[in-house]
């Protein structure tokens, strides 16, 4: 049984962001979560979609896809390679393929009376999916910027996920919840859709991430937080916020995000089969931290 009456509907479809230079834990270790559970009766159905700017593997080092006209403008916190020609760290990369691209779903979302859009899936069939679940990691990648090679124009480089998560959640197209790990919440926020909602974020880059986003109600040291539509009130809305009536869930840094994503499942599928998880995942997950609370850890 779920640990509340949540109104949550069961999720079938998650959809992943993907943008250069993420964290690979932050999608890595609930996607493995998620996994797991596909191996059971409750989650055999359940699909994965994996959306970024184009349809290049998107590389977890600090360089640009392949087909970019843009370089990364110089960060202070990353090592220079040593030969001077970009980051330190670019040789050592990780890879991965999306589906589709934030444009095709806007695209098929735009069209489709039944709020779908269309991927071939893994057998080569054209399929619809939905938003149940949209899932943002964070990374370095989220306070990057790029630089046009040609006109010298810079730009976030996380403005092109920040325009599409802003997209679906004003066009009312994630069913069930939004979810995010580590600075995933920083760039949630700059969409707007998370004023007046309670957050947390990478406790390393907490006062950061508060500052460049004040009208969130940013919690220090915990774990994840669980913030219901009902914590901003209609008058908010009327307003013109960017108000968005699903279930927005946070986590802190990293190997937080799987914790947060065994809650998930425990609020809708129960504590014996998340418990069941993290056992077959070897995974120490602190369980005994409950929504909103201060987790020793960090202090």
């Amino acid at each position: 049984m779920p640990l509340t009456s949540t109104t949550t509907p069961i999720p079938t479809h998650y959809l992943l962001l993907l943008y250069p230079a993420h964290q690979l834990l932050d999608s890595a270790g609930p996607l493995d979560i998620l996994s797991t559970l596909t191996k059971r009766p409750e989650g055999a159905n359940i699909t994965l979609t994996i959306a970024s700017e184009t349809l290049d593997p998107v590389p977890l080092a600090p360089i640009p896809p392949r087909t970019a006209t843009w370089t990364f403008e110089d960060i202070p916190e990353l090592p220079r390679a040593h030969d001077g020609v970009g980051f330190g760290g670019a040789e050592f990369d990780v890879q991965i393929q999306p589906h589709v691209t934030f444009d095709a779903v806007l695209q098929g979302l735009r069209k489709s009376e039944k709020g779908v859009f269309e991927i071939v899936d893994t057998q080569g069939r054209k399929v619809e999916r939905s938003i149940d679940v949209l899932l943002i990691p964070g990374g370095i990648g989220t306070r990057m910027f790029r630089v046009d090679k040609e006109s010298g124009e810079r730009s976030s480089n996380v403005k092109a996920v920040v325009d599409f998560v802003r997209a679906v959640g004003h066009g009312r197209w994630i069913r069930s919840a939004l979810l995010t790990v580590c600075t995933g919440s920083d760039l949630l926020a700059r969409t707007g859709l998370l004023e007046g909602r309670r957050a947390t974020t990478n406790a390393v880059a907490f006062e950061k991430v508060k500052e460049r986003n004040v009208g969130v109600e940013w919690l220090r040291y915990r774990r994840w937080v669980r913030s219901l539509p009902e914590e901003v009130s209609d008058q908010r809305g009327a307003k013109g916020k960017g108000v968005l009536d699903k279930e927005i869930w946070t986590s802190a840094g990293i190997s937080a995000g799987m914790d947060l994503m065994l809650w998930f499942l425990a609020e809708i599928y129960g504590m014996d089969l998340a418990r069941n998880i993290s056992r077959r995942l070897e995974y120490e997950w602190r369980e005994h931290v409950g929504e909103g609370e201060v987790d020793p850890y960090y202090t």
